[in-house]
């Protein structure tokens, strides 16, 4: 059976002053584990990033429990539709009326609370988007503001065009794609994919194939194990592994640092095209070494990592 809740925010209370106008949602509906949430969060292109949020969290009860405060100028423009069936809950945000934003707009925080097997599906025009503490499928993309995800198991998507992105304690699989905005990830046990048009990538203790880029911007991998694919067009990188390192490390313009542990059984390939490449105290290449490249195997050989700049120096030294 298929419950549909319309709630209009409008009729919800009365309007405090002219232009102003204080609503809120507070629904609680039944929810088996297992389930799926999905916000579609859309109060059109006027809609200003820092007034808009979303926040998801898991809690100890078979329900989902969405709650929105919305105040200001034109909150009673705001509306929420619930809908809930045996697939899960669905809610839909609407905002109706140009005018409502001319001086700023309403605020409106949406929080949703879901049983901690639960994936999620979310979808913001605006704002900043947080989810903490679920497991399941989690996916969630807004045009313009941050992403942040701690403590989820299961496989992670984001999606930003403009925002910073952060993603920690995880266990599946991530995937991110910012058009503009850092990137910053840790203990995360799974693969990587991450990609960035402008903005940084900072990754630490990863247990799993990683792969970053960035057009414009520095990479920092700090105790990383698996294989490792680092690109950037524009900027410095840096990585540190707590075991035998394998992949790809590169940048255009910039300098490359690499952190290995001494007894590291490993290929080696260090080049770079403008600038020299530096073999730390500790490490013995046995191969060819030149002002500017460094090939040979360390440790008996192993898996090949390949480092290379084409404006910039490389050095590589143990931990």
């Amino acid at each position: 059976m298929k419950l549909v809740l319309a709630i209009a925010l409008s009729f919800a209370l009365p309007a405090c002053s002219p232009g102003e106008f204080s609503g809120s949602l507070d629904q609680r509906l039944p929810a088996r584990p297992g389930g799926l949430l999905q916000v579609d969060l859309d109060l059109g292109p006027e809609a200003r990033h820092e007034r808009v949020a979303i926040e998801v969290r898991s809690h100890d009860a078979d329900e989902v429990w969405a709650v929105a405060d919305v105040s200001g100028p034109g909150a009673s423009s705001v509306s929420f539709r619930l809908e809930h069936d045996d697939a899960g809950v669905r809610v839909y945000g609407r905002s109706y009326g140009l005018l409502s934003w001319l001086f700023g707009g309403p605020s409106v925080q949406l929080r949703v609370f879901v049983p901690r097997e639960f994936s999620v599906d979310l979808r913001s025009g605006s704002g900043p988007i947080r989810v903490e503490d679920v497991t399941g499928s989690l996916r969630a993309r807004t045009t313009d503001g941050a992403l942040e995800v701690r403590g989820a198991e299961g496989p992670v998507r984001l999606r930003t065009h403009g925002g910073q992105v952060a993603v920690a304690e995880v266990q599946g699989d991530v995937e991110i794609r910012a058009q503009d905005g850092s990137i910053e990830l840790g203990w995360i046990t799974g693969a990587v994919d991450a990609r960035t048009g402008q903005g940084n990538l900072a990754a630490s203790h990863l247990d799993g194939r990683v792969e970053l880029r960035a057009d414009s911007g520095e990479i920092e991998l700090r105790d990383v194990r698996g294989q490792v694919s680092a690109k950037t067009e524009s900027g410095s990188v840096y990585a540190s592994f707590l075991a035998d390192p394998s992949g790809v490390i590169e940048t255009q313009r910039g300098s490359v640092e690499v952190s290995l542990p001494a007894a590291a059984k490993l290929a080696l390939d260090a080049r770079s095209g403008r600038g020299r490449v530096e073999i730390g105290e500790g490490l013995d290449v046995n191969g060819t070494r030149g002002e500017d490249r460094a090939a040979g195997t360390l440790n008996g050989g192993g898996e090949t990592l390949r480092i290379y700049t084409a404006r910039g120096s490389v050095r590589v030294e143990p931990r």
